[in-house]
């Protein structure tokens, strides 16, 4: 079974936010700030390590 979780760093364009997001919730989806509703964009990401 995985049980890994991908998980994305994501920046705002519009303030400079930034947050950890797990990518499952994020795909194929604008992402907006918090903060001032801009759109983020992810930095990079990476795998949990399996449990």
């Amino acid at each position: 079974m995985d049980t890994t979780i991908t998980t994305g760093w994501w920046m705002c364009t519009g303030c400079g936010v930034e947050a950890e997001l797990p990518v499952a919730a994020t795909a194929g989806c604008e992402v907006p700030c918090p903060d001032c509703a801009e759109p983020m964009t992810e930095r990079w990401r990476w795998d949990a390590v399996a449990a």
